[in-house]
């Protein structure tokens, strides 16, 4: 006669794999961000630099992916639309997977409700309109709409600027 199935062997291997599955963090809820494509700016020199930030993605990715030790830091700068207008937000990046770029909020969205520091979105490139890699010392890779904000002030603004940030703009 035929032995009887033993489940322990096959008990335990359910429990191995899912085990090494992939889990999603529980305190932190994940969202995918709504759709929106770069709106045409009135700001020209705006939309230059957001322009130059999207031809330029593909430098981030390949840095974040095989990241130098020098970087302290990276983050993709989103843009979320919605009824009351648009609003641009630093991210932090967490990974990449085809072309979805999955992010962690920094700061709260005020157009939406529930986009709040530690949400985890998953974004497209076309919503995303900056990108940065910091350097250790200081210096700025990318940044392009940073570059046109810190363009735009004033000296004694500038100066300010660079000693609280310790950014260096090459």
């Amino acid at each position: 006669m035929y032995k009887p199935l033993q489940w322990k062997p096959f008990i335990v291997l359910v429990l191995l794999l899912a085990s090494c599955s992939p889990a999603e963090p529980t305190s932190v809820p994940r969202f995918t961000a709504p759709q929106t494509q770069i709106p045409t700016l009135t700001d020209e020199e705006l939309a230059e630099a957001v322009r130059e930030a999207q031809e330029t993605l593909h430098i981030w990715r390949q840095e974040f992916l095989a990241p130098k030790q020098s970087y302290s830091m990276t983050s993709l700068k989103v843009r979320f639309a919605g009824e009351g207008g648009v609003e641009d937000m630093w991210t932090e990046p967490m990974f990449i997977l085809d072309n979805v770029y999955t992010v962690r909020m920094v700061e709260g969205v005020t157009l939406e409700k529930g986009i709040h520091p530690g949400r985890l979105l998953d974004v497209k490139p076309q919503d995303i309109v900056d990108w940065m890699l910091l350097e250790e010392d200081g210096t700025v890779i990318g940044g392009y709409t940073l570059r046109l904000e810190y363009e735009r002030m004033t000296p004694e603004q500038q100066k300010r600027y660079l000693e609280i940030t310790g950014y260096k703009f090459e």
